[in-house]
């Protein structure tokens, strides 16, 4: 960073430390006198009420325009997070484990450690900061929430700037030891080598890239990035020069103020700016809301522009879900094949891809590979383009692409085997239950018969022994 980017860095600093003032003094005026606490120290514990509470305040930095505690997370449940007052958003929540219940049950405690428990569930511990020497809890102006070991503001053991969740503000360093996800840990934001890119991920090496952007002037590695007053996100080298200053359309304006970045819940990555009454977007990644591969769901189909939203296949309701996973076990082999022309995904350049003479061996490719999912051609190119994730939202284009797509069959792989072995089994026990039906039939009939005659004859035989010789003769006359 150069000696007049440093300069500017400091006034933007100093300006903002003004705004934040002025915000308590004329935007927001009665935060500092809904919370006077500024610091927690070592022993402290709380549990949430106020049950039509939105948001439970614990802490308030220097200027009241952020504050700590407990935010509700629908109607019964509830996590911790930092917000901005004058907006009522969350820059920072932790990500437990599970979410708490808004009761008694729950505590947040600080003994060192800060750590939200809930005994009505099973473990009871659902988030700890994983620190052990801190005697001091604070909020600073920034936003950011530290542990401190000594009342010295260098003495942190634990912040949350280090441990972001979907949001950037500005002055916090993004490195490619962290990532911004999404509250369903669906999406992510991660810098990866020289590349910060967008991320859908599934678990396991299941995941999509679907942007990246490359900054132009990056020696190896980026160690970080960080969002600047000025109004861009700026991306520097192991060496601390500037690999790219990214702008958002606040940059340049002649005024600072509040940024952030913020992975939306649909996986986009949208930049804010705080104009003092509401948060303008100031930078979309993503322009083409079909380039987003959850935007119509698992084998979604993406008309451009409005958009609209269509079905690959139907389901029970709505397209057919998917799930993670692959077709190398012989469990879960069996497929089925779904073939549409006129498809293609906006960030077929970031698969994996190989060139093919024919629209067959692309699908040929894909046929034999127990990881692919699904396959892109591209007619005017002869590229296959392969999918190793399961299947999801695919956009509407010309006739230059054809899609292939795997749709794994119900009960997983193997089951035309069991079924089929399942049938035999029908069959051979349904045949043995009928020949031992007729038989026990016969064998009924047959003894009944019997017993019918010997009565028969029984009764013959005592008609002869009773009846007299001289009736039996006029019988015959």
């Amino acid at each position: 960073m150069t000696i007049t980017e440093k300069k500017g860095s400091q006034l933007s600093y100093a300006f903002f430390v003004f705004y934040t003032l002025a915000i308590q003094a004329f935007i927001h005026p009665a935060a500092g006198a809904l919370i006077e606490t500024t610091e927690i120290r070592k022993g402290f514990s709380a549990t949430p009420g106020h049950v039509n509470s939105e948001f439970q305040y614990l802490l308030a930095d220097p200027t009241g325009l952020f504050a700590f505690g407990f935010m509700r997370v629908g109607p019964t449940k509830l996590n911790l997070a930092v917000v901005h007052l004058p907006s009522s958003l969350p820059v920072w929540s932790a990500i437990p484990s599970n979410l708490a219940n808004w009761g008694r049950s729950t505590t947040l405690s600080f003994d060192g450690n800060l750590v939200l428990t809930d005994k009505s569930i099973h473990d009871g511990v659902l988030w700890s900061s994983n620190s052990t020497d801190g005697n001091f809890l604070v909020l600073r102006n920034t936003s950011n929430l530290q542990i401190l070991f000594s009342s010295d503001e260098n003495s942190a053991v634990w912040q949350s700037f280090d441990h972001p969740s979907d949001t950037l503000v500005q002055g916090q360093n993004f490195t490619s030891m962290v990532s911004l996800t999404t509250p369903d840990r669906r999406y992510a934001l991660r810098i990866v080598g020289i590349h910060i890119g967008l991320f859908m991920e599934f678990g396991g090496r299941h995941e999509i890239n679907y942007w990246r952007h490359s900054p132009f002037g990056a020696k190896g590695a980026i160690i970080y990035g960080i969002v600047q007053p000025l109004g861009f996100f700026g991306f520097y080298n192991a060496d601390s020069s500037k690999a790219e200053l990214l702008p958002f359309d606040s940059f340049d304006r002649g005024y600072l103020g509040l940024h952030r970045v913020t992975i939306q819940n649909d996986g986009n990555l949208h930049a804010y700016f705080w104009d003092n009454k509401k948060w303008d977007l100031v930078y979309t990644a993503v322009t083409e809301p079909c380039g987003l591969p959850g935007i119509c769901g698992a084998y979604g189909l993406c008309l451009p522009g409005k958009p609209s939203c269509f079905c690959l296949v139907n389901g029970t309701d709505g397209c057919l879900q998917t799930d993670s996973g692959d077709f190398c076990s012989k469990e879960y082999s069996a497929f089925s094949v779904v073939r549409r022309s006129g498809v293609t995904v906006e960030y077929n350049e970031l698969m994996l891809s190989a060139r093919v003479q024919s629209l067959a061996e692309c699908e040929k490719i894909c046929e034999r590979n127990c990881t692919c999912w699904g396959a892109l051609y591209a007619k005017t190119t002869n590229v296959c383009y392969l999918m190793d994730y399961p299947i999801q939202t695919v956009e509407a284009s010309g006739d230059t692409h054809q899609g292939y797509f795997k749709v794994r069959q119900q009960g997983g792989g193997g089951s035309a085997e069991r079924h089929r072995a399942a049938t035999a089994v029908s069959v051979i026990f349904t045949l043995v239950f009928a020949g031992f039906a007729l038989y026990g039939g016969y064998w009924c009939w047959d003894k009944r018969r019997s017993n019918l005659l010997r009565l028969q004859l029984a009764g013959s035989s005592q008609e002869m022994t009773q009846t007299p010789f001289k009736d039996l003769r006029s019988m015959n006359t």
